[in-house]
């Protein structure tokens, strides 16, 4: 991992030398490209053959870098013999190789800035002071030519390596010797410790209680926390239910959020979500007083102080109210004791986990313990820390997951991540081989099979919608991201950040930008703070004078007045988010980055658009509340072959001419008045072959003589989702849709169809359709299906249907269907469902507010 600026480095090389690093190929009077390509060859010879025979040293004093952020007496005394550790740093380190890993690394950080700066020159090629700089340059690169040669000479001279120290086999024995007479966790016990969980939560003291969950190994806490959480006879037994990660980096404000968008509805969120946060406590615990509440707090590290927080946000109207917590860090129990005033109870094997009684000053507190080893050790801390057991288990990923691995500690720990947004940036960044999202897709699921991350969101048609990074497997990808020098959120003034380029803000964005960073190369800037700091123009000017080489930049929240003046000098730029909410007309100098490939300004509602758009032939994704794209210039006939992803797109630039030069457009979304300009929207969208996901929201109002006509769509046959918002159609859409031959998931939501028949007559309409949501189509009295429609449905939710009498009875022999969601079904429709009441193991039948 030591050397992975290094391969990074390769890999940059050889896209300058494809021409996918720049706008165009290098020209040859500047004798760059054989330059480069010796410097490639004499990189990779370094890279993949003479370090290769190191990789036992460079794990090993990673290993010991890492080890010095922790109290060694805490550690596992077999785990530092196996590795080693508890000899002098000496005999672990091997002083040669590390001398020559520091040279390395100097020579890729000097080498970059100087390629980045010479390829810039060349392609502005403005004035002879330019030209001089050039010059300069190439004598640079010269030199650092002769650099990586001598570090060639010098490492094929180094003594051989002890490859002995093998990470994957001390691993492997590490968690065998651990699991050796070691009492495994019985099944038998965990379900009846299930049981008493369930009795606790649904028959227990009618006061409010607090269940803490730890866990050891064998055990994973928030998977049986979930699985409780998502139980229905829990759901129906309570008012509202709110999950919330907490993570290590623990912020109240942001909690009590999560919460109140949990459980207050929508109407009520939109109007408190911006207030104070006292105020937001008051009104958050005037509403859940006199309701049963379940709020689980997943994921908590060591802070005491959340008990004083959640005593003055949770009433307690001895209603029954629960809140469960999963406990990472058992520290977090010190200040609690037991009923008799003992420390927590010691010395058993706490198996299928009863319940333990605490006290607390307001509530009734528990404990539930599961694992193979007892509380004791537990909360003593004897076991080797998990944080470990991640470290090792990067260090035996591939090259290309670990990258992608430790990048994920860009993002704040157990928030969550768009996987849109991390496919982007793991392109952006070039980690990913050909540019392709297919790619970074398998490489997300690779790294969710070993534990890295879990999914939290999946859309209708199962693809992962997002995700999150564990505290304990974040804790470990911060600690290895910082060692190497990968990624860094630290600065202090006598701190140096010259070899960092990756580099992210969690609170204060200001901060940072009033601070000089005269030395620093940065190729990646992400800002995560929750302040919306308005941006002083100023600011952003010098930061763009400073930071030319940047590859990626997210400002977050930010309020940018208007766009920010040098950005056109980024002319490396992959990677860019603004927050511009005044922004109405998109400026013809961001056209001239023709690197970028993502373009995201979600607050922006753009009227105007430069042809100059038309140029930047590498774009992949347009994120706006709203873009109007020009029609191509008559001396311009290149499509942007690479785009694949627009939301959201004025209907006014749904024509052929437009759409018919985004030939490789996967997901739309158009968003506009779609009656006035229907006639061009319907005819248009056949153009767009490869079109899988489409969404349609009318932003207009529909008019008596002009309304949207769906009959007239001419739908490419590709299409596999589609989701219609607003459209108030008074044809029934079915007929329409059940036609196309690929599709997987409907969604008709809000006011999409206004009158109140449905009817799937077809007998093979909707061939392949898995997925069907009725969302607020308020009138609907009646659905008929025909015998053979949606032979492949799954899941069907209708929400709400207080009008509609009874199901289609083709409905019940769909052997696919496994999930039916009703909500506020009138009561015939409910007698009706009673039929079904001993198969709901098959249906998942589930009916809001309450069951059947």
């Amino acid at each position: 991992m030591l050397d992975v600026h290094l391969r990074l480095f390769c890999e940059s090389l050889k896209r300058v030398l494809a021409g996918e690093e720049g706008t165009l190929p290098l020209p040859d009077s500047t004798n760059l490209t054989p330059l480069l390509q010796n410097l490639l060859t004499e990189s990779e010879i370094i890279a993949t053959t003479l370090l290769g025979n190191y990789e036992a040293d460079m794990a090993r004093h990673l290993i010991q870098l890492i080890r010095d952020e922790f109290d060694v007496s805490k550690i596992f005394l077999l785990f530092l013999q196996l590795f080693n550790l508890e000899e002098s740093d000496e005999d672990v380190k091997r002083p040669d190789i590390l001398e020559i890993l520091e040279d390395i690394n100097h020579f890729v950080h000097e080498s970059e800035e100087a390629i980045d700066t010479f390829i810039i020159n060349i392609m502005q090629q403005q004035n002879s002071e330019i030209e001089s700089e050039s010059s300069t340059n190439m004598a640079l690169l010269i030199g650092l030519h002769s650099k990586i040669i001598d570090i060639r000479n010098r490492m094929q001279q180094l003594p051989p390596s002890d490859n002995g120290f093998d990470i994957s086999e001390q691993s492997n024995v590490i968690i065998r010797q651990l699991s050796e007479g070691q009492p495994q966790l019985d099944v038998s016990e965990f379900e009846r410790g299930r049981e008493k969980l369930f009795d606790l939560l649904i028959e227990g003291p009618s006061g409010l209680s607090v269940v803490a969950i730890l866990d050891s190994s064998g055990f994973d806490k928030t998977a049986f926390a979930a699985d409780t959480y998502n139980n229905n006879h829990v759901k129906f037994y309570f008012d509202c239910l709110a999950w919330v990660r907490v993570s290590i980096a623990y912020d109240f404000g942001k909690i009590l959020d999560d919460i109140i968008k949990s459980v207050m509805p929508p109407s009520r969120v939109s109007v408190i979500i911006g207030e104070d946060y006292q105020l937001k406590k008051s009104v958050l615990r005037d509403y859940l007083t006199n309701k049963k509440y379940f709020i689980v707090l997943d994921d908590v590290f060591a802070y005491s102080e959340i008990w004083s927080e959640l005593e003055e946000l949770l009433p307690d109207d001895e209603n029954g109210s629960r809140v469960l917590i999963t406990v990472t860090d058992p520290d977090l129990l010190e200040s609690l004791e037991m009923e008799n005033g003992e420390m927590i109870w010691r010395g058993s094997v706490l198996f299928g986990g009863p319940l333990i009684r605490l006290k607390h000053e307001a509530w009734q507190f528990f404990i539930l313990h599961y694992g193979s080893m007892p509380l004791e050790n537990y909360v003593q801390g004897e076991t080797i820390p998990t944080v470990w057991r991640q470290i090792f288990s990067v260090l035996e990923l591939p090259f290309h997951l670990k990258i992608c691995c430790i990048y994920l500690c860009v993002f704040p720990a157990s928030i969550e991540i768009s996987t849109r947004q991390l496919y982007q940036l793991w392109v952006a960044e070039g980690f990913i081989p050909y540019n392709s999202e297919e790619t970074a897709k398998h490489y997300l699921k690779e790294l969710i099979h070993r534990g890295f991350i879990q999914v939290s969101k999946r859309r209708s048609g199962g693809t992962i919608k997002a995700c999150y990074v564990p505290s304990i497997a974040y804790t470990s990808l911060a600690l290895m991201a910082r060692k190497t020098e990968f990624v860094s959120s630290i600065f202090s003034e006598e701190e140096s950040l010259s070899n960092v380029k990756r580099y992210i803000v969690f609170k204060d964005l200001i901060e940072f930008l009033s601070l000089e960073h005269s030395d620093m190369y940065l190729q990646s800037f992400l800002n995560h703070s929750s302040k919306s700091d308005h941006l002083a123009l100023i600011h952003c000017e010098n930061f763009c004078k400073k930071f030319k080489h940047l590859r990626v930049l997210n400002l977050g929240s930010a309020v940018l007045d208007q766009y920010p003046p040098g950005l056109e000098n980024l002319f490396y730029l992959k990677y860019l988010k603004l927050n511009i909410p005044s922004l109405k007309c998109l400026p013809s100098l961001l056209c001239t980055l023709l690197n970028l490939q993502t373009l995201e300004m979600p607050s922006s509602y753009i009227d105007h658009s430069p042809e100059d758009i038309w140029m930047m032939q590498k774009l992949m994704h347009l994120n706006f509340g709203s873009i109007t794209l020009p029609a191509p210039p008559k001396n311009n006939s290149s499509p942007l072959k690479n785009l694949i992803f627009i939301s959201a797109l004025h209907p006014s630039s749904c024509t052929p001419d437009i759409l018919g030069r985004l030939p490789n457009v996967q997901t739309l979304r158009i968003s506009g008045d779609l009656s006035y300009y229907h006639s061009g929207v319907s005819k248009s969208l056949c153009q767009l072959h490869k079109l899988e996901c489409l969404k349609l929201v009318n932003e207009g109002k529909m008019r008596q003589l002009s309304r949207m006509i769906l009959s007239e769509y001419k739908f490419p046959p590709s299409l596999t989702q589609l989701s219609l918002s607003n459209t108030e159609l008074v044809e029934d859409p079915m007929p329409t849709l059940e036609e196309l031959p690929h599709l997987e998931v409907l969604k008709l939501k809000q006011n999409s169809y206004l009158e109140r028949k449905l009817a799937c007559v077809g007998c093979s309409s909707f061939p392949q359709l898995k997925i069907l949501h009725l969302k607020s189509m308020l009138w609907l009295e009646e659905w008929t299906m025909g015998a053979g429609a949606m032979p492949k449905l799954e899941s069907l939710i209708l929400n709400p249907c207080a009008y509609l009498r009874k199901l289609p009875e083709e409905q019940w022999c769909i052997k696919s269907l496994c999930k039916l969601e009703l909500h506020w079904p009138q009561p015939e429709l409910r007698q009706l469902l009673r039929a079904f009441e001993d198969m709901e193991w098959r249906y998942d039948i589930q009916l809001y507010p309450s069951g059947i």
